[in-house]
């Protein structure tokens, strides 16, 4: 599919998609927001993508919404622009929906509604002079795009607070120490860093890795018993597939497993359980 704000390609299993208004340091329009959008719905129809991965072309990653749409913004009915940026926001944030693993790579600034962009992944790897600013309050506003449900999550409330009141940048470093990346890379091997970890999540089994994402991001709303119901059901279905009795040959046999995919998924579709 051709966008005129993003590039979608895939690469061995792994879908990369692009923020692609390098000019603009990939800011946020309208246009990107439908163009993001749909760009998700062709990755999660596509069964050759087992992961994504969000970068940004040229030297950011997104510096938040753009300038000119936000003074647009401004002319508007509060009503008006309520209803524009739960759309805006909805079609980012579709990227939620999707159950393969999504990783961030970021390549430069995150900033604003671009900060939160990298947050709405699973996993998250930072070039070493990439910078992550949650800086709303810096334009007058309270945060968007999910900021306080992100940051709560990753840094607990004191310290969202702290960030989002301040609107301070971090280095990608300091963000690594608190917790809200997995790894800081060079640049020049970000890509390649990335590739390498997308990688390893695509030649394991499809399903049990659409369940631990699916599993993960249900533990912190449930009681211990509720994730062990949901671990022994989705185990019980995955004994009957070929994958458990390939795994325990290639153990015994000292060699990589050879999973397979296709015939299993078509008969066992992902579910989504929120608790």
């Amino acid at each position: 599919m051709d966008f005129q704000t993003v590039s979608l390609k895939i690469e061995d299993h792994v879908g990369i998609l692009t923020l692609n208004r390098p000019d603009e340091r990939n800011a946020m329009t309208v246009q990107m927001a439908h163009d993001f959008k749909s760009a998700v719905a062709a990755v999660d129809t596509d069964p050759r993508i087992k992961v994504l991965v969000l970068t940004g072309a040229g030297p950011a990653f997104c510096a938040g919404a753009d300038l000119d749409m936000l003074s647009e913004w401004t002319r508007k009915e509060a009503a008006a622009v309520q209803e524009t940026l739960r759309a805006f926001y909805g079609r980012f944030l579709s990227l939620t929906e999707l159950t393969i693993p999504t990783l961030a790579a970021v390549n430069g600034p995150a900033i604003g509604a671009g900060a939160c962009l990298a947050m709405a992944c699973d996993l998250r790897i930072a070039a070493a002079e990439a910078i992550i600013g949650f800086t709303f309050i810096k334009l007058g506003l309270n945060p968007g795009m999910g900021a306080e449900h992100w940051l709560s999550r990753a840094v607990g409330p004191s310290r969202a607070m702290q960030l989002l009141m301040t609107g301070d940048i971090l280095s990608a470093e300091e963000a690594l120490s608190l917790g809200l990346l997995n790894q800081v890379t060079p640049r020049e091997s970000l890509s390649e860093h990335a590739m390498d970890l997308a990688s390893r999540i695509a030649v394991q089994p499809a399903m049990p890795i659409r369940t631990i994402k699916e599993i993960v991001r249900a533990a912190p709303h449930n009681h211990l018993s509720d994730i062990l119901r949901m671990e022994s059901e989705r185990q019980s279905r995955f004994f009957k597939g070929p994958n458990v009795i390939e795994g325990i040959h290639a153990l015994r046999e000292n060699r990589a497993a050879r999973f397979v995919d296709e015939a299993f998924e078509a008969k066992n579709p992902p579910t989504r359980e929120t608790g």
